[in-house]
């Protein structure tokens, strides 16, 4: 009986010990965090397309660094880049078009360089790691000739319908379609010409 009541215990530590364990290699939101630059504090939007030719980050200046620590503020390692995605509900966002470049390093941090393959014009971004909200950042902003929530992760006649009733326009003037940030007054030609060298782009 007492051996048996050992054999018993030891099966439970074991157990316990690999609940530990596990629950330690959980992504922690308070221990985790963003760390985001800009080369220039006034280029804070990337342009995207559902084919990838948009703005990447690295290109408009924004360096994206994430975190991963668990609940003990050790870093989580080997993290797949699939889990660490970067999200706003209000864009379409094509498969695997939102995820980090690579898995969490020795340091448990990852970045975004590249660029987002989906439509949509949104004030703040979302990074998720395992589903965990990492961080919210009002200062990363996206927009795109594919004008959510119109034929979704595809840039089409409709889109550039939009695109046409405010070229040229100062009282329509809207960073949406804005999309070399040069500014207020007017949605112009090079805008136009960027549409066009999108224009039937798609999720590949």
């Amino acid at each position: 009986m007492v051996r048996g009541l050992r054999g018993a215990a030891c099966v439970a530590a074991i157990v316990c010990g690999s609940v530990t364990d596990v629950s330690a290699d959980i992504v922690c939101p308070d221990s985790s965090y963003c760390a985001i630059n800009f080369a220039n504090p006034t280029r804070d939007r990337i342009t995207i397309s559902p084919n990838g030719g948009g703005d990447t980050f690295a290109g408009t200046g924004i360096t994206v660094r994430v975190f991963l620590k668990n609940c003990t503020g050790a870093p989580l390692v080997g993290v797949p880049a699939q889990e660490v995605v970067i999200f706003n509900s209000a864009l379409c966002i094509c498969p695997g078009g939102n995820i980090a470049d690579a898995a969490t390093d020795a340091n448990g941090m990852t970045t975004f360089s590249g660029t987002i393959r989906g439509g949509g014009c949104v004030e703040s971004l979302t990074i998720f790691a395992d589903g965990v909200a990492i961080c919210t950042r009002n200062d990363l902003k996206t927009n795109s000739p594919d004008h959510v929530p119109s034929s979704p992760c595809f840039v089409d006649a409709g889109d550039l319908a939009g695109l046409a009733a405010v070229l040229g326009s100062v009282p329509g003037y809207t960073i949406c379609k804005d999309y070399n940030e040069s500014g207020p007054p007017t949605v112009d030609a090079s805008d136009l010409a960027f549409f066009a060298s999108l224009l039937g782009a798609a999720c590949q």
